[in-house]
């Protein structure tokens, strides 16, 4: 004998599903190819007004107008490589909550990739220090970090436009780009493993920087292991950001070149 629904019963709540694991299979191996191409056309944009300034004369990055360029410059880069991604997301089907943007179960794991990134930072600079204190040799060079140039006038503008860079545009767009599609799709075609090391080891090399190779490819891994074990980008998403924004303030207070 069949019942009647209850009265209301349309209207009670059901449980969310879970997100697909990090190792569902989101992303093709074209994609991981063309997000690259696609990122490096914008990096190779940048460049281009870069030649273009040069052309005129010695780049003056104390000159008001000149350090706009740069720093908006380097914003747009950081949000492009997280449209990229949002991009191809939506042409793939694949929505924000299965990127990983959804609440973590615990925000401990934020404070977790904080001390670890600085712990990778301070590893580094004290195995630096040992060598050469071991061997005599100059290693100043890999000493330089990845500091803003050197130049860059202050103006409150160019300011908020560096913060929103280093602080908003750039902890998103690289989480995005390197976590939720470089290092999701490697795990998903690989292992996650092989994932965990080729996008710590991108992000780092993406950086330009010799003297950051290392200690930034250690952070792209403890990035990626903190979004693989909480289920959420928010927690590498948060992380870069107070790492990002405790280097912005030390640039602004003077603390940091």
């Amino acid at each position: 004998m069949f019942h009647d629904d209850p009265p209301g019963a349309s209207a009670l709540p059901t449980a969310e599903p879970p997100p697909p694991a990090v190792e569902a299979r989101l992303w093709r191996v074209g994609d991981l190819l063309l997000a690259p191409l696609l990122l490096g056309l914008g990096v190779m944009a940048g460049i281009a007004v870069g030649i273009v300034l040069a052309r005129s004369g010695p780049i003056d990055r104390s000159d008001p107008a000149v350090a706009l360029v740069f720093t908006t410059e380097t914003l747009l880069v950081e949000a492009w490589a997280g449209i990229l991604v949002l991009l191809l997301a939506a042409r793939r089907g694949v929505t924000l909550r299965d990127l990983g943007l959804r609440t973590p179960p615990a925000w401990g794991w934020v404070m977790l990739a904080v001390v670890s990134a600085y712990g990778a930072l301070a590893a580094y600079y004290l195995a630096l220090y040992l060598l050469e204190s071991l061997t005599g040799w100059d290693l100043a060079g890999l000493r330089q970090g990845n500091g803003i140039p050197e130049g860059i006038v202050r103006t409150p503008l160019i300011l908020t436009v560096l913060g929103l860079a280093l602080v908003v545009a750039a902890p998103i767009g690289e989480e995005l780009f390197f976590r939720g599609l470089f290092y999701r799709g490697l795990a998903a075609l690989t292992r996650p493993w092989i994932g965990l090391v080729v996008s710590g080891v991108a992000f780092s090399l993406v950086h330009a920087n010799l003297s950051v190779v290392l200690p930034f490819a250690v952070i792209g891994m403890v990035f990626a292991a903190v979004y693989r074990a909480s289920g959420s980008l928010w927690t590498s998403i948060a992380a870069h950001a107070i790492v990002n924004g405790m280097g912005f303030v030390a640039y602004v207070y003077g603390v940091a070149s």
